[in-house]
């Protein structure tokens, strides 16, 4: 039987091809939730809608009014909201004197805010659905950064901390309406938001730290929410790491970095 057959569920932050949030989606079709995808890019929307059947609908994170405008097309269309997952993210990498107060601004505004935002809108959906016997999830996607340390993130790493705890806040408080709110935290994923900074011995550096062996996947990452996601899990306000374990070591510095990167004969990292 689907694990998730008859749910009905948003993911925000897949527009971009090969990315968490499209990883998230398809896992989800695959085990019979009809799926709406969302983001700020229309085009990778409607393309990843095209081969998957899920439905397309564009939205800014960082826009209350319009996370409220999709929580209301989800809600008219399918008539309820059972999952909510939220992998919007943007990448930040300055060493901390130098980091911008524009760099600062876009990560309050799509981290922080968004997810405020995100959670305030899906909260209310799947409270009203509560009421007629439903509750549902929330999942938001994090980073290994919030609870351990690497180099010139420090924004990044306080976005996703506060993050992280917004999320333990909502557990805590709406529980009793049979809502789950918990947190997936990665470590290193190949992600399109890496882009440049993708060179050779980076992995390498990355995945000495691992003691599973390995840097997280996308599939690892979509395997995860779907336990998340499905009436299986009875927890909340939890964080789940699946980082091979890094977060029982650390990440690689700075010079371990170039180290490794000058070894394997990669370039200089560039955003």
């Amino acid at each position: 039987m689907s694990r998730l057959a008859g749910k009905i569920a948003v993911v925000m932050g897949a527009t971009r091809q090969g990315n968490m949030g499209q990883a998230i989606a398809k896992r989800f079709i695959e085990e019979g939730a009809r799926v709406v995808v969302s983001g700020r890019g229309q085009a990778g929307l409607e393309a990843f809608a095209a081969e998957t059947g899920a439905i397309a609908i564009p939205c800014d994170i960082s826009s209350r009014r319009q996370i409220q405008s999709l929580a209301d097309s989800v809600i008219a269309r399918h008539g309820a909201i059972d999952i909510a997952v939220n992998a919007a993210a943007i990448g930040s990498l300055a060493p901390f004197e130098e980091e911008t107060q524009e760099q600062v601004d876009a990560m309050l505004s799509i981290i922080f805010k968004g997810g405020l935002f995100f959670m305030q809108v899906m909260v209310g959906a799947l409270k009203r659905e509560r009421e007629g016997g439903r509750g549902g999830a929330i999942i938001n996607i994090s980073s290994a950064v919030a609870d351990i340390m690497s180099d010139n993130h420090c924004s990044y790493m306080g976005a996703k901390a506060a993050l992280n705890q917004m999320t333990r806040y909502v557990a805590y408080e709406y529980g009793r309406h049979g809502i789950r709110a918990n947190i997936l935290s990665p470590g290193l994923t190949i992600t399109p938001m890496l882009g440049g900074y993708m060179v050779p011995g980076l992995v390498e550096a990355y995945a000495k730290e691992y003691p599973l062996g390995r840097i997280t996947t996308v599939e690892d990452i979509a395997n995860a929410a779907l336990f998340m996601a499905s009436d299986e899990c009875f927890m909340t306000g939890q964080t789940f790491n699946v980082t091979g374990g890094l977060t029982l070591r650390r990440n690689p510095t700075t010079e371990e970095l170039m180290a490794s990167i000058a070894a394997h004969g990669g370039g200089t990292p560039s955003a």
